[in-house]
């Protein structure tokens, strides 16, 4: 009976040592190919970062396993979406569309300093 409590306590033993020894290896994996990422990004021009749409700020977070660029494209389109109201809010001078229907036709507009003539506005 003691025999078979320290067959198996051998037996835990060495199990646990097999997942502490596949954890590192893992781990070391990981590790590896984090260098190997970082090395060759670094190693790049900031011509070339550019061209794949990277900055040397993006090497750490890409050699991490986290691609930046999602982020980036979708603040870009959200810029780009208000960008667009504002072009439909305002005209060209920046006055308000809103103000500029208020305004009575034939008085010049006060509001915009245009640097024109009243006559030639």
């Amino acid at each position: 009976m003691r025999s078979q409590a320290v067959a198996q306590g051998i037996s835990n033993t060495i199990d646990a040592i097999g997942g502490v020894l596949r954890v590192l290896t893992a781990k070391f994996a990981k590790y590896m190919a984090y260098r190997k990422v970082h090395q060759t990004l670094s190693e790049m021009t900031d011509r070339e970062l550019d061209d794949i749409g990277l900055s040397r700020g993006d090497i750490e977070t890409v050699a991490r396993g986290n691609d930046p660029r999602p982020r980036r494209e979708a603040y870009l389109a959200t810029v780009v979406a208000q960008h667009a109201d504002l072009e439909k809010t305002f005209d060209a001078k920046g006055v308000a569309v809103a103000e500029k229907a208020a305004v009575e036709p034939g008085v010049a507009d006060q509001g915009v300093n245009d640097n024109r003539t009243v006559a030639a506005a």
